[in-house]
């Protein structure tokens, strides 16, 4: 068995923690409809073809949100605002779904569909009205 330098534990160690945070993804394929609605093309956003996957934009009428594919069939998604709750401060990803950052956000936790796990937030993150075909999500 090989020993493991201290280098090469600290390079093994930030390789993991960087493949551990899964970053959403911008979101590609963005139209505004005549009627105010925000259509985003499921083709030219292949992170949305795997459950768990994630894409994020900015929508005026709602702020920075995130589309989650939470399964397989076509209307198989999340839509939810990043806005935390408690402290109004944008949520990031995290291995296990949302988190509320620090210094200004106070920890708070929500699973990758916006449920909230661990306060001090008393509620989940914002759901937002969409409807989904096989080609597009579109954000009310």
């Amino acid at each position: 068995m090989t020993s493991l330098s201290r280098r090469d534990f600290i390079c093994a160690s930030a390789a993991l923690t960087a493949l551990a945070t899964v970053p959403a993804v911008a979101a590609t394929g963005i139209k505004t409809l005549a009627n105010g609605k925000t259509e985003i093309d499921l083709a030219s956003n292949a992170t949305l073809n795997s459950v768990g996957g994630v894409v994020e934009l900015a929508i005026q009428k709602y702020g920075k949100v995130a589309i989650v594919r939470t399964s397989k069939s076509a209307s198989g998604f999340s839509v939810i605002n990043l806005s935390c709750p408690h402290a109004g401060v944008i949520v990031k990803q995290s291995t296990s779904g949302w988190v509320c950052p620090p210094p200004r956000g106070h920890g708070s936790e929500f699973a990758l569909n916006g449920a909230l796990k661990v306060g001090p937030a008393i509620s989940a993150l914002k759901s937002i009205t969409f409807t989904a075909t096989k080609k597009a999500v579109t954000i009310a």
